[in-house]
């Protein structure tokens, strides 16, 4: 199946700044289960873009953005196509640290008590991809997706509290569950291309992978179903602060706004 995709995103600052460094994860990754056909990835003003290929402990690479300036407006543009299977993901390896990591509570994923009550709606968790399957479903049927109700700063107790959320907040919440369960899960951040034609929206999207029997098994809790070819992966990490697809720091005294949009379309078999 190949997929292509077209990121496009603006930042925009209040006043000149300079030495704008920033590192991006929105390129698709080159996995078991995906293969990177072609991308290009442009930046206006133009400026050295560095892949760095030393993989962290998920596996991970990223591209390093630095600027001079002074700059009021940055525009990054990606596309690229991805030729993805249906077959199961076997990476990256459950090393005794990465196990430590997918189990560990984080900031968004917290221990909380108002998780518990949630937790045992979704059944008895010694089956663990069972669970992981109840729970998904379960957080699709209780929760309203709504774009705009959320902020990026929002936890898994959040969306328990207000009801409603988007991709980010179902992983959030699955995972810290997941995690309270004794279950080693991941937040995967990436694109999910339509079942025909092409989508257009504001946004990467999320979802979770759970390791279990020896595998990793993936988990879409927004749209109620397993991961498969249509998700293509960026990149993987504890929450979504591993993950940010743009990430960065400027020298200057400027308030800034960003917007994107991203296109995904399917090709279908090849």
């Amino acid at each position: 199946m190949r997929i292509s995709v077209d990121w496009h995103s603006t930042y925009r600052f209040g006043a000149p700044v300079r030495l704008l460094n920033m590192e991006l994860r929105v390129v698709p990754a080159p996995r078991d289960t995906q293969q990177l056909v072609e991308h290009r990835l442009e930046i206006d003003p133009e400026g050295p873009v560095s892949e760095r290929r030393r993989a962290d402990v998920f596996g991970n690479t990223h591209h390093r953005v630095d600027l001079l300036g002074p700059l009021e407006r940055v525009r990054i543009s990606l596309r690229a196509t991805v030729e993805a299977s249906e077959a199961p993901p076997r990476e990256p390896t459950l090393t005794p640290l990465l196990r430590h990591l997918a189990l560990a509570p984080t900031a968004r994923t917290p221990r909380d008590p108002a998780l518990e009550a949630f937790a045992r709606e979704a059944g008895d968790p010694s089956e663990s991809l069972a669970y992981a399957g109840r729970l998904s479903a379960l957080i699709a049927e209780r929760f309203e997706y709504e774009l705009g109700h959320t902020s990026v700063e929002d936890t898994a107790v959040d969306l328990l509290r207000q009801g409603r959320g988007v991709c980010q907040d179902f992983a959030h919440l699955m995972l810290a569950v997941l995690r309270a369960r004794g279950i080693p899960a991941l937040y995967v951040s990436g694109y999910l291309a339509p079942p025909e034609g092409s989508a257009e929206g504001d946004a990467s999207h999320a979802w979770v992978r759970v390791h279990a029997g020896g595998a990793w098994h993936g988990f879409d809790p927004a749209n109620r179903s397993p991961e498969d070819a249509r998700h293509v992966v960026t990149a993987l990490g504890r929450d979504y602060d591993d993950v940010a697809p743009v990430r960065g720091s400027y020298r200057g005294l400027a308030e800034e706004s960003w917007s994107a949009v991203v296109r995904v379309e399917m090709h279908g078999q090849q």
